[in-house]
């Protein structure tokens, strides 16, 4: 999300969270984005995902900007990954030339943005859970801790982070050296509680060198305090009984711990709208034969157009039967999930591409559009799907466009 960089960063900023800390009580509703912001620092600005305006349903045939040649061609499908270079059990370890690749995916250069959201308050990542389950291959997305409740749903075998703020991948680093010695989900929890500070960073300490070691060491420091109480608050986020997060499930944290055991959570910074990191991932996972299952935007996808590059970005990545993309947005005419500031969006992979290709939509407001007119059953209590046979008001627009010029 770097190419077009003043703009694109004030954007971006905006899509993950306000300006001052916010702290989110036991059974409140946050106040934030997709994640907390934490405080401004050297390497902290603040915590969590993108917070969007509310989107209206103002949108105009105007903003269908080009005009689409059809009905949207079914895009194929990478087949179903082998076993060989991943294993499909989390805990057997990957093969050698697996191992070489995720460590070669390249990094983007981009400048710290304003806010830094290292956490999510997305609570209700249940309503995905009958959707995701079986899914396997690769969960590749932006920010933290929320992908991993993508994955143990899942039944992920990677987890590819790639976020714009190139704090976040530090963020991934802490679970990387505290979850594998951790059993439980209290006890990664007890790692940032203040009686642990000094062993936490003896462990980060053992895991790094040089001046990244010390980055990570300071970083921890400064936000030890806010994710002790933030990962307080997670492990107990339980929902009619069916477990929100990976802290909530003894089964989910067992399978997340699992793949950071074998080297399978390989964190980036990445701009989703240029083009090396997230093409590089989608090279290499078709390489690697791990279709994308799950493709997780949060709701960064309303602070930046649909350019060329983004585009070649998601035909690039591998996917098989089920793929979805997952989304979270507010607007007027689509009701939040409860207990949440959100509403849930799950969207086949295939559809995603489609409708791209068409040329129709160019910006995620216009998905919103479709949604909102074609009303249920695509559209539920805080969360909606779509399909190839969710109605495309955007494309009736651009062909009226179409047959008038």
């Amino acid at each position: 999300m770097r190419a077009r960089l003043p703009l694109l960063a004030l954007l971006f900023a905006l899509a993950c969270g306000g300006s001052a800390p916010q702290r989110e009580a036991a059974d409140e509703v946050p106040s934030t984005g997709g994640e907390e912001p934490a405080e401004a620092g050297d390497d902290v600005a603040s915590a969590t995902e993108p917070e969007p305006a509310t989107t209206e349903p103002a949108t105009t045939e105007a903003a269908a900007d080009e005009l689409a040649e059809g009905d949207p061609e079914p895009t194929e499908s990478a087949p179903t990954a082998s076993a060989e270079l991943v294993p499909a059990d989390p805990a057997a370890p990957l093969a050698d030339e697996a191992r070489a690749a995720l460590d070669a995916l390249p990094t983007e250069r981009i400048p710290t943005p304003g806010e830094f959201y290292y956490r999510s308050n997305e609570r209700r990542h249940d309503l995905l859970q009958p959707r995701l389950e079986g899914l396997g291959g690769a969960v590749v997305g932006v920010g933290s801790d929320q992908l991993y409740t993508l994955a143990a749903m899942s039944g992920a075998r990677l987890i590819v982070p790639v976020d714009y703020d190139c704090r976040i991948p530090l963020v991934h680093a802490f679970y990387a050296a505290f979850v594998p010695p951790s059993e439980t989900p209290e006890a990664l929890v007890a790692r940032f509680a203040p009686e642990s500070e000094a062993e936490s960073i003896a462990l980060l300490e053992a895991a790094h060198e040089g001046a990244e070691r010390e980055r990570l060491v300071r970083l921890y420091r400064r936000l030890r305090e806010e994710m002790h109480e933030y990962l307080q608050r997670v492990i107990r986020r339980v929902y009619g009984g069916r477990p929100a997060s990976w802290l909530a499930d003894a089964g989910y944290y067992e399978h997340v711990r699992a793949l950071f055991r074998t080297g399978r959570v390989e964190a980036r910074c990445g701009d989703v709208t240029a083009s090396t990191t997230l093409r590089a991932v989608g090279e290499t996972l078709q390489r690697l034969e791990v279709p994308v299952q799950v493709l997780y935007f949060s709701n960064a996808e309303q602070f930046f157009p649909y350019g060329e590059a983004f585009r070649a970005n998601v035909a690039a990545l591998p996917s098989a039967e089920r793929a979805v993309v997952v989304r979270t947005f507010r607007h007027a005419e689509l009701p939040n999930a409860e207990h949440d500031r959100w509403h849930y969006m799950l969207q086949d992979m295939d559809d995603f591409r489609a409708r791209l290709e068409t040329g129709a939509y160019g910006r995620m407001a216009l998905f919103l559009e479709d949604l909102a007119r074609a009303g249920a059953p695509w559209v539920g209590e805080g969360l909606s799907t779509m399909t190839r046979e969710t109605p495309s008001v955007v494309l009736e627009w651009a062909r009226r466009r179409r047959a008038r010029d």
